[in-house]
C-alpha cells in the first residue's frame, strides 16, 4: 500500500516539478520536457525582467501586414525609439503589450515569440488571460521548424481569438487542403466564460495520428491523420515552434475596425509547457546541469553549475508545493532550507537550453 502510494506521489513530481501555479490539464503517459513559467524577478531597479532574444525564445520582428494586412509592427521585446517593454515579466506572468504608436510606417507595435526549440508530437499548453475590444488578435500556435510554404508547411492554432467575439476561442489546422483561404479549413470554436479577466488553460495534443485541442481540460477540436501520407492533408510529422504573439487588426482581428480607446492592450501569460509521452524528466539529458550536496543537506542546499549561464532554479517538495524559485547567473548557488521539513524534496534547473532534475533529502 505504501510503495502504490510513493509511486503515485514520485509520477505526481515529475508531471509537476515546476512551480504549477494552477492544475495542468495533461493527459495520461505524458512528462514534462519543457518550459517557461515567467517567474524571473524583478530587476534591481524594480523594473520588470525581460526573457532576453534568442535564449528560450527569439523574436519574430518586422511589419508589412504578415501575410493578414495586420496594423501592427513586431518589436525585439523593446521599442528602438520609446523604450517601451512589450514583452515584460513581473509578478509571476508574462505581459505581451500592443501599444498605439507610429513604428516604421505602422499604427501600432506588439510582440510575437518564437520558441527555440521545437518538437515533433506532444501536449502544449499555456494558462492565459486575453485582451479585449475591437481589433485585438492574440494567438498561441505552432508552425514548422524548416518553414518555407504556407499553407503546404502546414499550421496548428491551439488557440486564436479576436477581441470583438468575446469569451469564443478557436483551434484551428490550416493545409494544402484544408485552410481558410479556400474556405476548407478544419476548425472549432468554444465559448468560456472571462476569458479577458480571468486565466484559462489552452491545450493541444498532438500525435502521429490525429491532433486534439482544449480548454479547461474540456476536448472540442479533433483532426485525424487520413493516412494516406500526403502532405497536403497531413503535414504534422516534422517539428514545430511553438509561438506567442499579440496582432491588431488584419483580415480576421480587424474585421469590426478597431477601437483606438483600449490601448494598452495586454495579453498575459502565466505559462508555457511542452510535455512529451513515455519521457521522464531524468531522461530528457544525458547530464545533470549541476552538483550539490544531495546526501548531506541539512541547513543549506549547496548547488555548483558545469557552465556559466543564466539559471532558473525550482525547489519543490513532494507534494508539487514550490518552495524556492529563483534565477542567477552565478556558477555556484545556496539555498537556506533550514525551515523545511526532514524528508525528500526535488531540484529542477533551466538554462534555457537544458533541464536537469534531481530528488535529494534533507536531513
Amino acid at each position: 500500500m505504501q510503495k502504490s502510494k510513493l509511486r503515485i506521489v514520485l509520477l505526481i513530481v515529475i508531471l509537476g516539478s515546476f512551480h504549477l501555479k494552477a492544475q495542468a490539464q495533461v493527459p495520461a503517459g505524458y512528462g514534462l520536457v519543457w518550459a517557461d513559467e515567467f517567474n524571473d524577478s524583478r530587476a534591481a531597479d524594480g523594473k520588470p525582467a525581460l526573457r532576453p532574444d534568442k535564449g528560450d525564445w527569439w523574436y519574430e520582428t518586422g511589419g508589412g501586414g504578415w501575410g493578414n494586412n495586420e496594423l501592427q509592427y513586431y518589436v525585439p521585446g523593446i521599442t528602438e525609439f520609446y523604450n517601451d517593454s512589450l514583452a515584460a515579466i513581473s509578478d509571476g506572468t508574462l505581459k505581451i503589450k500592443a501599444i498605439k504608436r507610429k513604428y516604421y510606417g505602422m499604427e501600432y507595435a506588439s510582440v510575437r515569440m518564437n520558441t527555440s526549440n521545437s518538437w515533433t508530437y506532444g501536449y502544449f499548453e499555456t494558462r492565459a488571460k486575453l485582451p479585449g475590444g475591437k481589433g485585438v488578435w492574440p494567438a498561441f500556435w505552432m508552425l514548422p521548424k524548416n518553414f518555407q510554404s504556407w499553407p503546404l508547411d502546414g499550421e496548428i492554432d491551439i488557440m486564436e481569438y479576436v477581441g470583438y467575439d468575446p469569451n469564443v476561442v478557436h483551434a484551428t489546422i490550416h493545409t494544402q487542403a484544408y485552410n481558410h483561404v479556400i474556405g476548407t479549413q478544419k476548425t472549432s470554436t468554444k465559448t468560456i466564460l472571462n476569458a479577458e479577466t480571468e486565466f484559462h488553460v489552452y491545450g493541444l495534443e498532438w500525435t502521429e495520428t490525429r491532433i486534439r485541442a482544449y480548454v479547461d481540460g474540456e476536448l472540442y477540436f479533433t483532426f485525424s491523420n487520413d493516412g494516406t501520407g500526403n502532405k497536403n492533408t497531413w503535414p504534422f510529422n516534422v517539428p514545430f515552434y511553438l509561438k506567442l504573439n499579440l496582432a491588431i487588426g488584419g483580415n480576421w482581428g480587424g474585421v469590426m475596425g478597431v477601437d483606438t480607446q483600449i490601448f494598452p492592450s495586454t495579453y498575459e501569460v502565466d505559462y508555457v509547457r511542452v510535455y512529451q509521452k513515455n519521457t521522464a524528466l531524468s531522461e530528457v539529458k544525458e547530464e545533470n546541469l549541476f552538483d550539490a550536496n544531495f546526501n548531506n543537506v541539512s541547513n543549506l542546499l549547496r548547488v555548483s553549475f558545469k557552465e556559466q549561464g543564466v539559471y532558473h532554479l525550482f525547489v519543490t517538495d513532494m507534494q508539487g508545493r514550490a518552495l524556492t524559485d529563483l534565477s542567477t547567473t552565478n556558477t555556484t548557488s545556496e539555498i537556506d532550507c533550514s525551515s523545511w521539513a526532514k524528508g525528500f524534496y526535488l531540484l529542477s534547473a533551466n538554462n534555457g537550453k537544458r533541464l536537469s532534475t534531481q530528488k535529494f533529502v534533507k536531513y
